[in-house]
């Protein structure tokens, strides 16, 4: 009976394809998050790294009044949610999202950083659209 070894090769090229299907499923497209401060304060939406900020008018019809894309949005992904930073207008804006699969208003927050020092924190609602 002969029994055969894998090869050195052979062993790296698994692992390669295993690293592969690992990045790729992990780079595939998130969903749009939408999330809002309490009372509606603050709303914006999360599409990959774009961050859309809305405001309603006097009518209730809501309007994008910022929106950052790109490399002015640092993203720290973490285990299963996010850390995005971002600044407006001056402001840091800070939003945390600890779990996509379970959003929570206590775990996830805005936090916005003024020039001075001087920051405000905000639990989010957030839901995927």
């Amino acid at each position: 009976m002969k029994t055969s070894t894998l090869s050195i090769p052979t062993i790296l090229g698994f692992l390669a394809l295993i690293l592969m299907v690992h990045t790729m499923s992990a780079n595939a497209a998130s969903p749009t998050i939408k999330c809002e401060t309490a009372f509606g304060e603050k709303s914006f939406t999360i599409e990959d790294n774009r961050v859309s900020f809305q405001k309603e008018d006097e009518s209730g019809v809501s309007r994008s009044i910022s929106s950052v894309q790109g490399e002015s949005v640092r993203t720290h992904t973490k285990h299963q949610g996010f850390s995005k930073t971002l600044y407006i207008d001056g402001n840091k804006h800070r939003i945390n999202v600890k779990n996509v699969n379970s959003f929570s208003d206590v775990d996830d927050y805005l936090s916005i950083t003024s020039p001075k020092g001087h920051e405000m924190t905000y639990p989010l609602t957030c839901l995927s659209v």
